[in-house]
């Protein structure tokens, strides 16, 4: 598990040191269809019951996902972190970056500078060399968030889901150090 993680403008902060008035707050920032838009076959609302749902079903696999919480006021604003890697509902053995956002605070740059400090503690103190992250084609917010963080389209594919939404399998190597 990640410790809380410091940037200029937010705290990433484990589930274990979270209050329930911020599991409350995360859940104001998805209740709104846009943010669901390109995660599985998206979904109309979200609430509190759907969080604790989620987390009890995911168990494990959040021990590296991190609540995103804006330094100057507060506020809740998403999560960032990294998950077991799935393929078709497999998993791959692969680490995936992955990250959701409310939509009042998109195209704010706060997306990768929460995936940069994830990505930072991942090769620094968990020495991961590879990640990858699946987005939906549409995605272009998404697909700019990874491709300046250094990931590559590795893969293009319908999604096992919904084979009419297509998913791009990006790739990220971690430079060689020496």
């Amino acid at each position: 598990m990640p410790p809380p993680l410091v940037t200029e403008r937010l705290r990433l902060l484990p589930y274990s040191v979270v209050t329930d008035a911020q599991l409350d707050g995360l859940v104001t920032a998805w209740d709104d269809p846009e943010v669901w838009r390109y995660v599985g076959a998206g979904r109309d609302s979200f609430s509190r019951a759907d969080l604790d749902r989620a987390m009890r079903r995911a168990g494990e696999h959040l021990r590296d996902e991190l609540i995103v919480v804006r330094t100057g006021d507060g506020v809740v604003i998403g999560v960032c972190g990294l998950y077991p890697a799935r393929l078709d509902g497999v998993e791959t053995g692969e680490i995936e970056l992955g990250y959701r956002f409310g939509r009042a605070f998109w195209g704010q740059g706060y997306g990768a500078e929460a995936a940069s400090a994830v990505m930072r503690w991942a090769v620094q103190e968990q020495g991961v060399t590879s990640l990858v992250s699946n987005i939906q084609e549409p995605n272009i917010a998404s697909r700019k968030i990874v491709e300046r963080l250094g990931f590559a389209v590795r893969e293009k594919r319908p999604m096992a889901l919904d084979p009419a939404r297509v998913e791009l399998r990006y790739a990220w190597q971690a430079p060689a150090s020496g």
